[in-house]
């Protein structure tokens, strides 16, 4: 139906599942991306120069560890995680999650969500050193989203939440600490944003070559 309203529209559009760790991206953070034309192009995004373990044609992903590289955040800003929370990730160390907990822990740290279906993936999330982070969601301090730092008893802060995305530095967010939080997650990140855009411009200098040949 979708794809009838663009054609409808004089699109023609292409939608790919892409991960924005595949672009050098620090994150694992799968997204479809739908780009259109009305040129009668169909445009395809490259399937992008990082791999999970790297290899001859691909360099492995970009972990937390490279997001961080010479980061200076001496006061932190972040929202605090709930002193019955802070219990559980007190004992997680690094890369572990709510499946570490000690078993008679486990039920009690996850509640009512201990019954229902799906893998809990966001539960208790102490995030490795040596790996991407994941999707960056609007808050890390919700019990099914959680991002805790990997060495800290805290959420990554609202700089080095930017710096997963790849914003510079010197980017200022406005609002509340929860607002910064929203704003960075709901952002595309850098490295995927500027391949879709680098993509687009050149399937456009293409045409107009062949067009003025």
């Amino acid at each position: 139906v979708l794809n009838e309203r663009f054609k409808k529209m004089g699109y023609t559009v292409t939608a790919q599942l892409v991960n924005a760790a595949n672009y050098g991206v620090p994150q694992k953070r799968e997204r479809v991306v739908f780009v259109g034309s009305r040129a009668g192009l169909t445009i395809t995004l490259p399937s992008g120069e990082y791999s999970q373990k790297g290899g001859l044609f691909h360099r492995p992903w970009r972990t937390l560890e490279d997001a961080f590289e010479g980061l200076v955040d001496k006061n932190p800003e972040f929202l605090p995680i709930s002193p019955n929370r802070k219990k559980y990730f007190n004992i997680l160390k690094s890369g572990q999650n709510w499946r570490d907990l000690p078993t008679h822990m486990i039920k009690e740290a996850l509640g009512g969500a201990y019954d229902s279906s799906g893998g809990k993936v966001g539960f208790f999330r102490r995030l490795a050193w040596d790996k991407p982070c994941p999707t960056v969601p609007t808050s890390p301090i919700q019990k099914s989203t959680a991002l805790c730092h990997p060495a800290e008893l805290r959420p990554l802060s609202v700089r080095e939440y930017a710096r997963v995305q790849q914003f510079p530095d010197s980017w200022k967010f406005a609002g509340s600490t929860a607002k910064k939080y929203e704003q960075i997650g709901n952002a595309v990140p850098v490295g995927l944003g500027y391949v879709i855009g680098t993509t687009v411009m050149n399937y456009i200098e293409n045409l107009r070559e062949a067009q003025s040949a």
